[in-house]
This record gives C-alpha cells, sequence and structure tokens, in this order.
C-alpha cells in the first residue's frame, strides 16, 4: 500500500477565463481552449536516442510551472515538456512535491505560455459529467468522458473522486473538467484488493494546498534535495528485493534492512517523520529474526547509525544499548561513537562529547573523540578542538595493541593540524607513518605557512606520500597567487606524471588571473612533460593538461588535445577519460553545453570500446 501511496495521486486544476457560471453543451470548445496549456512530460533521451513519454500535465502559470504525477518521472534526471503544438521546454527542476499523494509541479523555462488553474473541488458533486483530455504523442488530445460516481478515501486518509472515465497511461496526470469547464481533478487510478483498480481524480484543493508551499528557488531532480525521489528509487528497490526473497528458500534479511534504512532516512529528509519511525521499527522487527548473532548485531548497530543520520538520537541511543557485544568487536560502543559525531555534526556539540566520553571501547573513543574535534574544527572552534584532541590523545596511547596505538596516534596528530597545533602534530607523528607527516604539511600549507610545508614534506620518507603532498602544497600556492614558488616546486618533483599535474596547476590558474603568456609557458613545459611519459600514464597526463586548459576556458585548445588522445588510442580504454575531465572542467567554468556534448562523446568512446 505505501509503495501505491508514492505510485500515482494526482493534481487538480481549474481553466481560467471560463466564467464559472457559463455551461457548455458539448466537449469540444473546451478542448479547443484547454489543449495548449495541456502538455506530455518526457525523459530526455541522450544524443541520438528517443524521447520517452511519462505522463500527462498541464500548466498552471505562464512562466512554466507544470503539474504531473509525481510517481511517473521519479528518478529521472533530465525531463521534457511537451505541447500540443509539437515544441517543447526544457524543464529546470521542480518547485514543490509530494510523494504521498502523488503530486509534483515542475518549473519548465517559458514566458506568457497558455495556462489553466486551479479551481475548488469541494463543490463536485456525485453524478456530473466529467471529461479528460490527455496529450500523449500517441493520442495528443485524446479525451475521454463519464462521470464521478463515488468519493474514495485511500487508506492514507486522502479523500479522492472515483471517476468512471477509464484512466490509461497516456491520461495518467492529465486534467479532468466538469462541464463549467472547470478542472475538478486530475486522472489517477487506485489498485484495491483481488486486483480490480478503479480510476480517480485527486482533488485540487489538494494541489492548491501544494501550489501554496512551493519553495521560491527551483530544486533540482535529482539528489538529497529531492528527497521523495530518493525515497521512490528506495521504495522500488525494496519491491525487488521482496520480489526476489519470496523466490527463494531463505530470505535476505540484512538485505531487507539495509533497504529499509535507505527509505527510512528518504522519508525522513523528505518530512516523512512518523512513516520514517514507522519504517524504523519496521527494520528492526525484521533485525530481531536474524538467527546469527554477529549478523543481527550488525544489523542493529546499522539502526542505531541511521536514526542518529536523521537526528533521531534518542531512539538511537536506546536502540544502541541493545546491540549484543560479539567477543570479535564491540559494535555497541561503534554505533555509540558513530551517534556522538552524528550528535555533533547537528549543532550538539556537548551532548555528543557526552556519548562519545562514555564509550566504552577505547578504541571507539578514541575514534569518537577524533571526529567530534574534526566537527569542532569545521564550526570554527579551533580552542575546544585543541583540548579534545589531547583527550583523544591520552586514550590513544592506552590502547593495548600496537597498531591500533600507532595508528590512532597518527590520526590525532592529523587532527591537531587541522587545528592549527603544528608543532604538537610533529611531535606526536614523529616515527609514525609517513602519510601523516604528508597530511600535516598539506594542512600547514593551507594556513599559508608555506615554507614549512615544503620543509616538512620533504622530510617524509616515502617519495609518494611527499610528491603527493608536494603536489597539494602547489595547488594551495596557487590560491595564494604563489605562482613562482609554485613552478619551483613543480619541477622538483621528480614524478613525470605529477609533475605535469602541478605544472597544468599552476598554468590554468596563471590564465584565470590574467597572464596568459607566462601561462603558455608553463602549458608548453607540461605538454614536453606528458610527451616524455611512456605506458598508461601519458595518455592521463595529457588528460591533466586538457583539464587545465578547459578551467581557464581554452576549450579549443583542451578538445584538440582530447581528439589527439583518442586518436592515437582508438583501441584503449585508457584514452577514454579525457572527455569525462573535460566535462567536468567544462562544467566548473559555467559552460554547459560544452560540457554536455563533452560528457557525450565520453559515453560513445566508451561504447565503441566495448
Amino acid at each position: 500500500m505505501k509503495r501505491w501511496m508514492a505510485l500515482g495521486m494526482l493534481i487538480v486544476a481549474v481553466f481560467t477565463g471560463t466564467s464559472a457560471a457559463q455551461e457548455i453543451t458539448d466537449w469540444s470548445e473546451l478542448t479547443d481552449k484547454a489543449l495548449p496549456a495541456i502538455v506530455t512530460v518526457m525523459s530526455a533521451g541522450e544524443e541520438g536516442a528517443e524521447n520517452t513519454p511519462l505522463s500527462s500535465g498541464f500548466i498552471i502559470s505562464g512562466d512554466g510551472k507544470v503539474v504531473t504525477s509525481f510517481n511517473a518521472i521519479a528518478g529521472k534526471r533530465n525531463l521534457l515538456i511537451r505541447r500540443s503544438d509539437g515544441s517543447f521546454l526544457t524543464v529546470k527542476g521542480f518547485v514543490a512535491a509530494d510523494a504521498d499523494k502523488g503530486l509534483i509541479i515542475l518549473q519548465a523555462e517559458g514566458n506568457n505560455l497558455p495556462l489553466i488553474s486551479l479551481g475548488d473541488s469541494d463543490k463536485v458533486k456525485l453524478g456530473e459529467a466529467i471529461c479528460v483530455i490527455s496529450s500523449m504523442p500517441s493520442a495528443v488530445g485524446q479525451i475521454s468522458t463519464g462521470v464521478v460516481s463515488a468519493f474514495r478515501e485511500l487508506k492514507s486518509g486522502l479523500k479522492t473522486l472515483q471517476i468512471t472515465t477509464p484512466v490509461t497511461k497516456e491520461s495518467i496526470g492529465a486534467p479532468v473538467f466538469n462541464k463549467k469547464a472547470e478542472i475538478i481533478g486530475i486522472a489517477s487510478f487506485c489498485p484495491l484488493e483481488g486486483g480490480q483498480v478503479v480510476s480517480i481524480a485527486i482533488p485540487s484543493n489538494v494541489a492548491k494546498e501544494l501550489l501554496k508551499g512551493a519553495k521560491a528557488e527551483v530544486q533540482p531532480l535529482s539528489g538529497d534535495s529531492f528527497a521523495p525521489f530518493a525515497l521512490a528509487t528506495a521504495q522500488g528497490e525494496l519491491y525487488k528485493i521482496y520480489k526476489e526473497a519470496i523466490q527463494t528458500p531463505q530470505p535476505g534479511e540484512k538485505d531487507l534492512v539495509k533497504a529499509l534504512l535507505r527509505i527510512a532516512e528518504a522519508m525522513a529528509r523528505a518530512g516523512q517523520t512518523d512513516s520514517a519511525l514507522g519504517t524504523f521499527s519496521k527494520a528492526m522487527e525484521i533485525s530481531q529474526r536474524i538467527g546469527d548473532k554477529e549478523s543481527q548485531s550488525w544489523a542493529v548497530m546499522e539502526i542505531a547509525k541511521s536514526l542518529a543520520r536523521v537526528g533521531q538520537f534518542d531512539k538511537a541511543l536506546q536502540v544502541a544499548k541493545g546491540i549484543w557485544i560479539s567477543p570479535h568487536v564491540d559494535r555497541r560502543s561503534y554505533a555509540m561513537a558513530e551517534i556522538g559525531i552524528s550528535m555533533a555534526k547537528a549543532g550538539q556539540l556537548d551532548q555528543g562529547l557526552q556519548v562519545v566520553q562514555e564509550v566504552s571501547d577505547l578504541l571507539y573513543r578514541c575514534y569518537g573523540l577524533v571526529g567530534i574535534a574534526g566537527v569542532m574544527v569545521e564550526a570554527g572552534q579551533r580552542e575546544r578542538a585543541k583540548h579534545i584532541a589531547d583527550q583523544a590523545l591520552h586514550v590513544a596511547k592506552s590502547l593495548e595493541d600496537k597498531d591500533e596505538r600507532s595508528g590512532w596516534i597518527s590520526e590525532v596528530a592529523r587532527v591537531m593540524a587541522k587545528a592549527g597545533q603544528f608543532d604538537k602534530a610533529l611531535q606526536v607523528a614523529k616515527g609514525g607513518d609517513n602519510k601523516y607527516l604528508a597530511w600535516i604539511a598539506e594542512e600547514m600549507a593551507k594556513d599559508g605557512q608555506f615554507d614549512r610545508a615544503l620543509q616538512t614534506a620533504k622530510g617524509t620518507k616515502d617519495v609518494r606520500w611527499r610528491e603527493s603532498a608536494l603536489l597539494n602544497i602547489i595547488k594551495e600556492m596557487t590560491k595564494a597567487g604563489q605562482f613562482d614558488q609554485a613552478i619551483k616546486v613543480s619541477q622538483e618533483i621528480k614524478d613525470p606524471y605529477k609533475r605535469c599535474q602541478g605544472l597544468s596547476c599552476v598554468a590554468a590558474a596563471m590564465a584565470m588571473a590574467g597572464q596568459q603568456e607566462p601561462a603558455g609557458q608553463i602549458y608548453t613545459l607540461a605538454l614536453q612533460t606528458a610527451q616524455s611519459i611512456k605506458g598508461y600514464e601519458r595518455n592521463f597526463s595529457f588528460s591533466v593538461v586538457a583539464q587545465a586548459f578547459a578551467l581557464a576556458k581554452q576549450f579549443d585548445k583542451a578538445l584538440q588535445i582530447a581528439e589527439d588522445i583518442v586518436n592515437e588510442n582508438k583501441s584503449e580504454q585508457s584514452g577514454i577519460y579525457v572527455f569525462f575531465l573535460l566535462a567536468e572542467a567544462m562544467a566548473s567554468a559555467g559552460q554547459y553545453d560544452q560540457a554536455l556534448q563533452a560528457a557525450q562523446r565520453d559515453c560513445r568512446r566508451r561504447s565503441q570500446i566495448r
């Protein structure tokens, strides 16, 4: 039923410009007036692929707001609006959505568009004649007629209009008109027990409420900013897992728990707190059916961590305290440490710190203290972070296992460096892993202490970590405009691939700073370095130079290098990533059309290699 709740309840609307008292004797006049505002929502195909129709919909504002079915477009990233005259509008994102009611209001590009508006569905009476007008490529302007046959309340509590008009795939999302040319609903359907399906319309007043809460800023159709999409995707995944479980003798409870947690977190991000808590409870119920105690302990730990990620800290702590402690690993302590860090990230620094300080396992207590110290640094509370780092150091030194002790002392040194305690960090990290000295050097560079950062990095014995640190120091130098010093350090790097990266970084920064002529000289050095490289790193080096050209908005040069790489490596996969890198660089420079072309070029190249 919950899957249906996210499935297909649609919006309701009323035709503007037509008098409420004016009755019409047939539907032809209504169709002529309404059709320009009735649209098809389509999934935009990649280059060479066809656009796929998803649902009907209609325009409710001259600036391009379009009402349609939430479920029909959930998970789709690129949408187009096809109008009845065959023209297209690009969808920029959405301004309002409700997964439970199946509604979404898209924002398309457009001005002075024909529109139809929302009316009062509370005045609908049983037996009223209605007309559904859909707009799909296979049936543009198709109309179906019928009557309002019942008022049906769904299990979700939503009251809908049951209609006798058959609702097909083409008409889901289409407006439902009465004889006064008023839109009283949006076409959808509802599955009943026994496999029966009835046609319904979601009342227009539901859509009005959604429109009232519309955001001023357009939200993207993917990512956490549109949590309902994540919810729909997770629900689809859960259904797949359940289906597979039914077909196997032993259902995978751990997989079910993981899927349920993804759904619960998506619900929580969408503001559906009650539904989220219900789903967490279901996950807990399934975890108790797991026979293996180790697996059950893991599942309960994941539930506690997931509750903390959505801010349900009291419940998370309650669940964590019930975790069985295995002889092999103390998952209770690990969960408590994670909860404490989540609390700190949510701004509850004192409460999170208290939870972590009560963790019994010293290793996980150290983990939690280091994590909270890092959160404090990010929050600008450096002095307090230094104090917590000292606590973490004391705990790390008390660890019995030699490797664990050494590793966590080095981790403490790293967070000390983030807090600006460079002298103490170097002292603590002395004799530790080379990578921590390299990380301390990078933190020094971020703090603008370039000479000291170079000295620390060059003292790193492992050449890989040393030169990686030098490369990151070069990047910080270019941000500060220290081009001459960055060039010098780049030329001191022995690894030609990393040297090419350093020179390219400097060249791009110089070009963006308006120093075109000296930047050209550094580009030449970078290209010469790339040409001297043999093996697979040669192509990646040229890709780095091409990316640098793109970042400096020298797209012609970037594309020429990319084409040279591909032509030189027609049958090798190592030659294809250059367009992927270029797409990222072009997007960063605001050149979205060129970025899209580069990405499509990358996809075609990958297909050829396969």
